[in-house]
């Protein structure tokens, strides 16, 4: 059973980090998509994209932030204010771009825990 991949048509970002990280792993973007999404579109590397995640995380963020506004722009991991989805002020373009990498992004989830759930009951 081959390993579910996930491709974004839309490029931008360097997708692996020292081979071993995938953007798409749940296990690495902790179900922030919107931030993947996002960054990907704004062309963003894959180290920097696994770091807001994990930064989302640590913060206890919603799910569907995309990004975040700093008030010092020198000290930038201080005084952070999460920008939700919902609150895009951007194209219906962009908007309609990024719901199509989170949807895809939600497929891919999917059948990657379907996998790894095979996987898992044919080991035993």
């Amino acid at each position: 059973m081959n390993i579910p991949v996930f491709h974004s048509r839309y490029g931008g970002a360097i997708q692996w980090r020292d081979g071993k990280q995938h953007l798409a792993d749940p296990a690495v973007n902790h179900g922030y998509h919107h931030i993947v999404a996002w960054h990907i579109l704004l062309g963003s590397n894959a180290y920097y994209i696994i770091d807001r995640c994990a930064e989302a995380k640590t913060a206890g963020a919603q799910k569907d932030v995309f990004s975040f506004d700093t008030i010092d722009r020198f000290t930038p991991t201080e005084h952070k204010s999460w920008k939700r989805w919902g609150t895009f002020g951007g194209t219906d373009q962009v908007r309609a771009i990024v719901e199509h990498i989170v949807a895809g992004l939600n497929r891919h989830t999917k059948a990657l825990a379907a996998h790894r759930a095979a996987m898992k009951e044919a080991a035993w």
